[in-house]
C-alpha cells in the first residue's frame, strides 16, 4: 500500500522539491501552504509521515502540533525542515518528540534517507 505524506510547506520552491521527490519515490505526496490547512487535513486523514515546515502563515509548525495534542489527535511521524537551524528550534522539537530536523537547503539522498526511516522502509 502506497503510503500518504503530508507536505506542510509555505514556499512554492520547496514544496514542488519536496513534491517531486516524494512522488518520484512512489509516496501518495499532499500539499498543505498554511498551518490552518494542514491542522484540517490532518484532522480528516490518516497520514504515514508529516514533513513540517516550521514558519507558516496562519498556524506556525510548532503551534500546530500543540493544537492537535491538545485534541488528541493522533499525529504521524513529523519531519522538521526548517531553514531555522537555531538550537532553541532544536530544543522545542525534542520536548514534542521531533527528533528528525533537516535544514534547508536539504541534503536529497538525507531527505529520502530519512522518510523512508520514519516511514520504516
Amino acid at each position: 500500500m502506497t503510503k500518504k505524506i503530508l507536505i506542510v510547506e509555505d514556499n512554492e520552491l520547496n514544496m514542488k522539491l519536496f513534491f517531486d521527490i516524494l512522488t518520484y519515490q512512489k509516496y501518495d505526496a499532499e500539499k498543505s501552504f498554511d498551518g490552518h490547512e494542514a491542522y484540517q487535513k490532518i484532522k480528516e486523514n490518516n497520514y504515514d509521515l508529516i514533513i513540517l515546515d516550521l514558519q507558516l502563515p496562519k498556524l506556525d509548525g510548532f503551534s500546530l502540533i500543540e493544537k492537535l495534542k491538545k485534541e488528541n489527535i493522533k499525529l504521524p511521524p513529523i519531519i522538521i525542515v526548517s531553514a531555522c537551524a537555531m538550537d532553541s528550534d532544536k530544543q522545542k522539537a525534542k520536548q514534542h518528540n521531533i527528533n528528525d530536523y533537516l535544514t534547508k537547503p536539504i541534503d536529497i539522498n538525507n531527505f529520502i534517507k530519512t522518510v523512508k526511516q520514519k516511514i520504516g522502509e
